[in-house]
């Protein structure tokens, strides 16, 4: 029988370092490359979403949300539109509805993206590396990723 790899109760210091808000969270998966935030986000685990990196195997991006500039706020915002998400003013929970948070320094280079929970957490893929789930989508902000820049939602 093969060993079943343990979790780590906390991120690596040099890692930690970049998420000067991010206290209370779990380690929720092993590291795994086969992902990014944005697909993490979007509920797909078996490719990563980047329209930079398109047409490489292994790479997706909404083709209705292709647009001549794919780095802005907005191209993430059209992604996320393409699977149903709308703009809305908070991460607030609501009954039935998921949201997800999407994260900028500046509006024109979108850098993560974080889902909540339906318990009201939140939930994030941290580059190739591990998932986490954290209280608020604001722990996530600092040097790495930016800030919250909008908030998404679509019926579930």
């Amino acid at each position: 029988m093969g060993k079943k790899r343990r979790l780590p109760q906390r991120l690596p210091k040099a890692t930690q370092r970049f998420f000067p808000n991010l206290i209370e969270y779990t380690v929720t998966s092993p590291k795994d490359a086969a992902y990014n935030c944005v697909a993490f986000a979007a509920g797909d685990t078996t490719r990563k979403w980047d329209p930079g990196m398109l047409p490489a195997p292994g790479y997706y991006w909404p083709p209705g949300a292709l647009e001549d500039d794919n780095d802005d706020v907005d191209a993430l915002k059209r992604a996320f539109a393409e699977i149903g998400f709308e703009e809305c003013a908070t991460g607030e929970l609501e009954a039935g509805i998921q949201k997800v948070a999407l994260y900028a320094m500046v509006p024109d280079d979108w850098l993560h993206a974080a889902v909540q929970e339906p318990s009201g957490e939140w939930s994030s893929k941290l580059g190739n590396g591990y998932d986490i789930r954290h209280k608020t989508p604001h722990c996530m902000e600092g040097p790495l990723y930016g800030t919250v820049m909008c908030f998404m939602k679509r019926r579930i």
